[in-house]
């Protein structure tokens, strides 16, 4: 069993990022890591307004199927200032 950690960079642009963890069943082969991030960026602008965790819960079924499962989605903000994005943009 494996464990995969997808990130979206500057999901807000504001430089926050998403995390999706993808549990398997077998472990992933460096060719299904280069067909599984074609796969999410093909998704990522095929979608006009995508959601990461959608898109690589999509992208794991179609490369990975059965032997994958995403189990976990969190947004997490990073700031040196402390400003949100709101306020960034005053």
């Amino acid at each position: 069993m494996g464990m995969l950690l997808i990130r979206e960079l500057n999901v807000d642009g504001c430089g926050d990022f998403a995390d999706v963890l993808v549990q398997t069943d077998q472990l992933v082969t460096p060719e299904q890591l280069k067909d599984l991030h074609h796969e999410l960026t093909r998704l990522n602008n095929e979608q006009e307004c995508p959601d990461t965790d959608d898109v690589v819960e999509e992208a794991v079924q179609n490369i990975l199927g059965e032997t994958a499962r995403c189990i976990g989605y969190a947004l997490l903000e990073y700031g040196e200032t402390g400003c949100h994005c709101d306020e960034k943009s005053r």
